[in-house]
């Protein structure tokens, strides 16, 4: 599941979850202005097509007290911090 997650957030370099960067993920971000709540971007990636288990990432972040994001650096900070987390 874990690899799923790290393709689908746009691979690593050399394995290290650090290195994740937008990449495959961009595409669900489509239509996203900054600043967003959490609610309205899994709206926006959930019309964007996003998968289950990214989808279950962001709600991860949200429950662990995260609920808005001034830009995709924030956002890509939060999720790459989210999957280190479950490893």
């Amino acid at each position: 599941m874990f690899d799923k997650i790290k393709d689908m957030l746009g691979g690593t370099s050399g394995g290290d979850l650090g290195d994740l960067s937008l990449g495959g993920f961009e595409k669900y971000l489509e239509g996203v202005t900054y600043p967003i709540g959490i609610d309205d971007l899994m709206g926006i990636i959930k019309s964007n097509g996003a998968p289950a288990q990214l989808q279950g990432v962001l709600q991860s972040v949200g429950a662990k007290g995260k609920h808005s994001f001034n830009n995709q650096d924030e956002l890509m900070d939060s999720m790459k911090g989210e999957v280190s987390s479950m490893m």
